[in-house]
């Protein structure tokens, strides 16, 4: 039960943080820059988290896990949030947007979680 509500929490948290990002219009574009920001920002913290709790004992590794990694994380980002913005963007007929927005996507998120990982010593 105590690790449904830490996920619980984290995911609310990480939720909230999420709406208050994508509805603040960082910047004014056709590119989704919102929810990009949140998916590159979110990638990132689970590597650091990932590195981080491995190195700790195994119940606050565990806790940080379940409230940081499954429901923070897990709720701070979104790829289904990523899909309706690229399907926004196809049906919108913006279609080079959508593939630099899904390249970009991609390859920054592998590259932030890798990061994220290996910035951690």
């Amino acid at each position: 039960m105590k690790e449904v509500l830490l996920v619980g929490a984290g995911g609310m948290v990480g939720s909230v943080m999420r709406m208050l990002i994508i509805k603040s219009n960082i910047i004014n574009s056709n590119f989704p820059i919102n929810t990009f920001l949140v998916n590159i920002i979110g990638c990132f913290l689970v590597g650091i988290l990932i590195k981080y709790s491995s190195e700790l004992n195994k119940d606050l590794s565990n806790q940080i896990n379940n409230f940081l990694i499954l429901g923070f994380c897990g709720g701070f980002t979104t790829f289904s949030a990523f899909s309706v913005d690229s399907l926004n963007l196809f049906n919108e007929n913006k279609i080079l947007i959508l593939m630099m927005y899904s390249l970009l996507s991609t390859l920054l998120g592998i590259f932030s979680c890798y990061l994220g990982m290996n910035i951690v010593r």
